[in-house]
């Protein structure tokens, strides 16, 4: 009884930040193009010219992968460069947020690894999608190896430019495709 009322209330919240109001470099959760965030506002927005692009030879932790964490947060991304992708993700102890409904063909975690493709023709995501959430078994990438992205810098491998805005990542592609990942947010834009 307790899962349906806290399941019944989550998706009653997800409604009601639904209606919010969003600025124009904030998806609007109610598009088909999103997945529905807790908290839009807390969305980073696109990266502009403020933000210093960082070498991304200093996250490179071999095998054409690139992994940063975001700032002193909970946070922590990996960029595959061989196959064109970055994935983000933090532990679920960390996430502020209300769980995400997994679904039923998922065993493992979810709600937790967000995962962007620079090209959706070549997603393993449900449906081919660019931009999504990922079932898991367990972390991708080592959190304690990462190099420390900081506030306000960026890196770019191939299509995919990923930054951090106090302790939130966003990775895009050059398809205005995005992914966002923080303690108190997510989003996924297709």
């Amino acid at each position: 009884m307790r899962k349906a009322t806290a399941l019944i209330g989550a998706l009653v919240l997800a409604f009601v930040l639904s209606a919010c109001g969003t600025s124009g470099s904030e998806p609007d959760p109610s598009s088909s193009s999103a997945i529905s965030t807790p908290a839009p506002s807390l969305i980073p927005p696109a990266p502009g010219t403020e933000i210093k692009a960082i070498d991304p030879s200093f996250y490179d932790v071999g095998f054409s992968e690139f992994l940063f964490r975001a700032g002193d947060g909970p946070v922590w991304c990996t960029i595959n460069a061989d196959e064109k992708w970055a994935l983000c993700e933090q532990n679920e102890a960390a996430a502020e947020y209300a769980p995400v409904p997994t679904p039923d063909d998922c065993q493992g975690s979810f709600g937790y690894q967000l995962k962007l493709y620079e090209d959706p023709t070549n997603s393993t995501l449900e449906n081919g999608v660019a931009a999504g959430f990922m079932c898991s078994g367990g972390y991708y990438s080592d959190p304690s190896v990462a190099q420390t992205l900081n506030n306000g810098e960026s890196i770019t491998v191939g299509d995919i430019k990923c930054y951090v805005s106090e302790y939130t990542a966003r990775c895009d592609n050059s398809n205005e495709q995005y992914i966002a990942l923080g303690a108190k947010v997510w989003a996924a834009k297709n």
